[in-house]
């Protein structure tokens, strides 16, 4: 990687904590074997009650960008956890990857269930404490201009590039949108004067460290604290203005700077998950995988095609759930590596490269394309010489694509409260659209320079289109199982009833609206079937289909 309790807020939602989290605790000495167990698929008898299992805010998200409430959204069942407990110690579980990492003392130890699908090694160590601390690529790239800086309106040029004041003329400054900030500690951001109007205002949301296991953010090491400050900073004695200084936050610390293994990754998507049940809008991550202490564990730059790396995997599940997953490209464009690193390869987010202040490319920032073939990054950003709070409440400078990063979060953000109704990947397309070198992208400065008056007057021109309240079913024709779909956002209740070409009645349960509903017709008899949907409590609102049965 570089570096590029649970808070217990329950008016907030983390009741309905999608995340089962059991933390690790200290780490122990010797020797450990870790391995994914890989479960078959949740049963969805839960689905229609998404009030048990999503907190307001996530639902809330859903609803307005009409996203599909499906098996990704349902916890795993605690019976299952409960039983690999017997066989090792669990130390975390996700609902997006339907899976556990458990650690056992030998193979042989290996849980067999019949809710299990499969099982991976995932990593064999020595955990013993090391005794310096391996600073992140970006720290080893410069990468710290720690010359104090003071003046007016120092963050100018930075946001500037951007467009963002522009944004900042309109009274736009993030205020509404949630951002969860990924990384890997934030000491003094509690007492820092450039931050306290967050808490001040109450838009602290929550904080978790998924290293630790416990709600103890503010410490730890100082690079999250520096990439905060580019999005939420506000100092006016010094002159300090963040991109979007109004957001909502919640800190997330997922990465162990004194290691670099693939239990990191596995802290990250966890981490995102729990953004998700917290409501978040956007991740922030300047954070990126590919090769780890084990080279057994080391990504190649194949691997680097927006499917393999467990973070990669997880932000195009967040993408799929209505967030936005702003992320650094990498800091390797001078080293053997020289490409992205995940989850930049991801193909629904938005990776960041770096400019200088002259709007040139960063000799460190990674390249694309990505190993299948596509543009990355998308956007650059000023990191090189990128102005920040330091955790000690003074400015310096910083460089890094972990701080052009948090410059298209706050742009991200602004935009969003323009438009609180957009679809995510609809505000993705129009960052990208905004940029210099849309006509003409490349794999190292992607799209270029995103500018927000112009991403603000394509939002304002933008038509919305509700979406047509009408069933879909797939496959049609179907064979063994068929999905049913009604984007009803207001998360009606219906009767669902299924008849076959005689008209009599094979099939009738309780549906719910926006919920992914999976129907087995595997031993159904070959013809036309139709299915009926008709509202609790207003009969008129009924739909129809039909579906063939192969």
């Amino acid at each position: 990687m570089y570096f590029c309790s649970i808070c217990m807020r329950y008016g907030e939602g983390l009741a309905w904590f999608g995340l089962l989290l059991i933390t690790s605790g200290s780490l122990l000495f010797g020797q450990r074997t870790l391995y994914l167990i890989h479960f078959q698929k949740k049963p969805d008898s839960l689905l229609p009650y998404v009030e048990s299992y999503l907190s307001p805010k996530a639902i809330e998200r859903r609803r307005i960008q009409g996203i599909i409430i499906d098996d990704h959204d349902l916890p795993v069942p605690s019976a299952w956890i409960s039983e690999l407990r017997q066989s090792g110690r669990v130390i975390g579980v996700s609902r997006w990857l339907n899976a556990a990492l458990i650690e056992i003392n030998s193979p042989n130890a290996l849980p067999q269930a019949p809710f299990i699908k499969c099982s991976e090694p995932f990593s064999t160590r020595n955990t013993t404490s090391r005794t310096s601390p391996r600073l992140p690529t970006t720290a080893t790239h410069n990468i710290h201009e720690d010359v104090p800086v003071r003046g007016v309106a120092v963050t100018d040029q930075q946001l500037g590039m951007l467009r963002i004041p522009d944004l900042h003329h309109q009274n736009l400054y993030g205020r509404g949108v949630r951002i969860a900030i990924l990384d890997a500690g934030f000491p003094g951001m509690d007492q820092i004067p450039g931050f306290q109007h967050i808490f001040a205002q109450g838009r602290f949301i929550a904080g978790y460290d998924f290293v630790s296991g416990d709600s103890v953010v503010f410490d730890d090491n100082a690079h999250g604290t520096m990439v905060a400050s580019v999005i939420l900073g506000r100092d006016s004695a010094a002159g300090y203005l963040g991109g979007a200084p109004e957001a909502d936050v919640i800190l997330a610390r997922t990465e162990n700077a004194l290691s670099e293994t693939r239990q990191e990754e596995w802290n990250w998507a966890r981490a995102v998950e729990w953004a998700d049940s917290l409501g978040a809008q956007i991740i922030q991550s300047s954070l990126g995988y590919s090769t780890f202490d084990d080279p057994a564990e080391s990504y190649t730059y194949a691997d680097m095609n927006g499917r393999i790396a467990i973070t990669t995997q997880a932000a195009r599940v967040a993408a799929q759930k209505g967030l936005l997953v702003v992320t650094s490209a990498g800091n390797e464009g001078a080293s053997p590596w020289r490409y992205i690193t995940a989850p930049a390869d991801a193909d629904s987010v938005l990776a960041a490269g770096a400019v200088d202040a002259t709007g040139q490319l960063a000799f460190f920032s990674s390249r694309g394309p990505t190993a299948d073939g596509r543009i990355k990054p998308e956007v650059v950003a000023m990191g090189q010489g990128t102005r920040i709070i330091r955790p000690d409440g003074n400015l310096g400078g910083a460089s890094g694509t972990s701080f052009a990063a948090p410059l298209i979060t706050s742009l991200a953000a602004c935009l969003w409260q323009a438009r609180p109704s957009l679809h995510a990947q609809a505000l993705r397309k129009v960052i990208i659209e905004s940029a210099d070198r849309y006509s003409n992208p490349d794999t190292a400065y992607g799209y270029g320079l995103p500018d927000g008056a112009q991403a603000l007057a394509r939002l304002t021109a933008l038509a919305e289109s509700p979406p047509t309240l009408a069933p879909r079913l797939s496959p049609n024709p179907t064979t063994d199982n068929l999905s049913l779909f009604l984007p009803d956002t207001t998360l009606g209740w219906y009767a669902l009833t299924i008849c076959d070409e005689s008209g009599r009645q094979i099939f009738s349960t309780t549906y719910r609206g926006l919920t992914l509903l999976t129907l087995p017709t595997a031993t159904w008899r070959p013809g036309i079937y139709w299915l009926h949907l008709s509202h609790h409590q207003n009969p008129k609102q009924t739909f129809q289909a039909a579906f063939i049965k192969l």
